[in-house]
């Protein structure tokens, strides 16, 4: 009897036993659910006071600038002398028969075309320079100026020419003066705004400045990647260097170091995989990242 009682009990413990775990994962579950709530609404207010912030940001903008509406045109890129047309077209707030506005290139004045109340101009600028001009509004000899980052472009370079983002991802050793590096190299391209393209993209390995071996990378591969299986000679001190280098439709080279390592030394540099240099057809270097002048 005695026994029987103790089963009972027994029973009873483990099924009140069962009906709490019941309940304390289903206010564990509660407590996640409000939890993922409570986070949702805080990225949701905290979203809507970015835009709250963003439009105050714009609206006093508008308010500050003397510009009711402009617009910029990129031209095709002179090749010869590696320029571009921009072509600007502003619209004052403001506009007399006596209205006339220029624009301001580091103190060269570009006088705007006027017609109706929209002005017009067009200048060449170096595509690796910048094209952000101050505009002067001259109201009968009266000159009101603003900054032109409302109707420039801070980096020319980056609106006219395509950019490759490699990586190189796999094995690399070194063990009695060899370099043995391995891997899928993936070409993540973004294409031009403009008519510029990549014609053509080659695996450039060099030790110091000496060229080892030059491998066309094939435009199907893209997607998939190219299979990277090297074995180089490499002494103490050595550097070898692997560089993507995309030749493009003007006929400039772009490069990017995807590997280097120095002989001797346990592992390699981890490069710079968005650093790109430019250079001419005959080797001059035209542009290098800012950080590096």
């Amino acid at each position: 009897m005695k026994k029987n009682g103790l089963y009972v009990v027994i029973g009873a413990l483990v099924v009140s036993q069962f009906i709490l775990l019941l309940k304390i994962n289903r206010l564990e579950n509660q407590t996640e659910y409000t939890k993922n709530q409570m986070h949702n609404l805080s990225d949701n207010l905290r979203n809507d006071i970015n835009a709250i912030y963003s439009n105050v940001d714009d609206m006093l903008n508008r308010k500050e600038s003397l510009i009711e509406f402009s617009t910029v045109e990129i031209g095709t890129v002179n090749r010869d002398n590696l320029t571009v047309p921009i072509t600007f077209t502003l619209t004052p707030k403001e506009v007399s028969e006596d209205t006339m506005v220029n624009l301001d290139f580091n103190g060269e004045l570009f006088p705007m075309n006027k017609s109706g109340t929209s002005f017009t101009t067009t200048v060449d600028r170096n595509i690796f320079s910048d094209a952000l001009p101050i505009i002067v509004i001259d109201e009968n000899g009266v000159e009101k100026t603003m900054d032109g980052r409302q109707i420039g472009i801070s980096d020319i370079k980056n609106e006219v020419f395509p950019n490759i983002f490699p990586r190189l991802l796999g094995q690399a050793s070194y063990s009695g003066d060899t370099y043995s590096r391995s891997g899928n190299l993936s070409l993540d391209i973004k294409e031009s705004k403009e008519d510029i393209e990549f014609t053509k993209i080659r695996l450039v390995i060099k030790v110091d400045d000496q060229i080892i071996t030059e491998e066309a990378i094939p435009n199907e591969v893209f997607d998939s990647g190219y299979e990277v299986n090297q074995k180089i000679s490499l002494g103490e001190g050595e550097v070898c260097t692997m560089v993507v280098v995309a030749t493009d439709s003007i006929g400039l080279e772009h490069h990017y170091t995807v590997d280097t390592w120095i002989g001797g030394s346990n592992r390699q540099r981890e490069p710079w995989f968005e650093e790109e240099y430019i250079y001419s057809s005959d080797g001059k270097l035209l542009w290098q990242p800012e950080y590096i002048r």
